[in-house]
C-alpha cells in the first residue's frame, strides 16, 4: 500500500476530516460546546460533527482549521506561544494563531504545526491516550503524541445510510392512523347502539301489557248482574191479587 506523501493525496477543499491519535481517539470540541473559548480535547470517535474538520487553505500548505459542528477556528488560547499553550475554538479572524501548517511524514501521517509560534506541533498533555485528555502546543520532538491521521469523513455513505430512514418514518405513522382510527370509531358506535337500543325498547312492552289485561277482567263480572235483577219483579205482582 502506497504512502501519502504530498497533501493533495489527503486534504481536498470543502470535505472534512477526523484528526486521529494513533489510539483512534480523534480531537473534537469538548462537549460539542458552541462557544468562543471552549476546551479542545482527546476522545473516542463516535463520527460526531464535533470531531470533524474543515481544512481552509490560507497559503501553500497553510490553513485555518474549521470545526464542522461549531464553524469555529482551532486557535491557540490567549495568543499564546510558549510551550504547553492549550488550543481552545474561536470564531475565524485573520489572525496567525489560528494558522497551520500541515507537514507530512514518511508513512502518511501528519504534524501540525502553528505558523504563530515558531513550528510548535499540536500536542497532547501528559503525552495521555485517555478520553478528555487537553490538547496544546509543544515543541517539535518527534513524539507519537504529536503525530496525527487525517481520514476523510465519507459523506455520500452516511447521507445514503439516513435518507431511507427519515422517508419511511412520516408514511408508517400516517398509514397507522389512518387505519386505525376508522376501526376505533365504529367500535365505540356499535358499542353504544347494541346497549341502548335493547333498553328502550323493552320497557315501553311490559308496561302495555299490565294495563290491558285490567279493564277485561272488571267487563266479564258485571255485565251477568245487571241481567237478572228486572226477571224478579213481574213475579210479586201476581201474588196480592
Amino acid at each position: 500500500m502506497a504512502t501519502k506523501k504530498t497533501q493533495q493525496t489527503v486534504i481536498s477543499a470543502d470535505k472534512y476530516y477526523t484528526i486521529s491519535a494513533a489510539n483512534g481517539r480523534v480531537i473534537e470540541v469538548a462537549d460539542y460546546n458552541t462557544e468562543n473559548g471552549a476546551a479542545i480535547q482527546l476522545w473516542d470517535n463516535m463520527g460526531a460533527e464535533w470531531q470533524q474538520w474543515k481544512f481552509n487553505r490560507e497559503g501553500d500548505g497553510i490553513y485555518r482549521v474549521e470545526n464542522r459542528f461549531t464553524g469555529k477556528m482551532l486557535d491557540l488560547m490567549q495568543g499564546g506561544t510558549v510551550d504547553g499553550t492549550w488550543l481552545h475554538q474561536w470564531e475565524g479572524g485573520n489572525g496567525s494563531s489560528q494558522l497551520w501548517a500541515v507537514e507530512f511524514t514518511n508513512d502518511g501521517r501528519v504534524k501540525l504545526k502553528s505558523h504563530m509560534a515558531a513550528g510548535k506541533c499540536v500536542d497532547v498533555v501528559g503525552m495521555s491516550t485517555e478520553n478528555g485528555a487537553r490538547i496544546q502546543i509543544w515543541s517539535d520532538v518527534d513524539g507519537e503524541n504529536q503525530i496525527w491521521t487525517l481520514n476523510e469523513v465519507a459523506e455520500k455513505k452516511a447521507r445514503a445510510a439516513r435518507k431511507p430512514a427519515a422517508k419511511k418514518a412520516p408514511v408508517k405513522k400516517a398509514e397507522t392512523v389512518k387505519a386505525e382510527a376508522p376501526k376505533a370509531e365504529a367500535a365505540a358506535e356499535t358499542k353504544a347502539v347494541a346497549a341502548e337500543a335493547p333498553k328502550a325498547e323493552k320497557a315501553p312492552a311490559k308496561r302495555t301489557c299490565k294495563r290491558t289485561a285490567a279493564p277485561k277482567a272488571a267487563a266479564k263480572v258485571e255485565a251477568p248482574k245487571a241481567e237478572k235483577a228486572p226477571a224478579k219483579k213481574p213475579a210479586a205482582k201476581k201474588a196480592s191479587k
